[in-house]
């Protein structure tokens, strides 16, 4: 059976110290959150760079001129 140690009842817990474990604790998960996000970031960047290249890239189709009507005007 596992035996959990506790501290003694009479010595309450040191208010600086859970304050410097609760901000360790939320650096560390702050941390991890953008170890995880900036790969996806810069991986979603890439893939806007490369279709908006590839798009000024491609040829332009060839304007027309507008059609006239039977009257002979352009329509304007």
């Amino acid at each position: 059976m596992l035996s959990v140690t506790r501290a003694p009842a009479g010595r309450p817990e040191s208010p600086p110290l859970v304050v410097a474990t609760t901000v360790l604790q939320l650096a560390l998960v702050v941390v991890v959150w953008l170890l995880a996000l900036i790969p996806a970031a810069i991986a979603a960047l890439t893939v806007l760079a490369f279709k908006t290249v590839r798009g000024a890239l491609r040829k332009a189709p060839a304007v027309l001129p507008p059609l006239k009507n039977k009257m002979g005007e352009d329509g304007r």
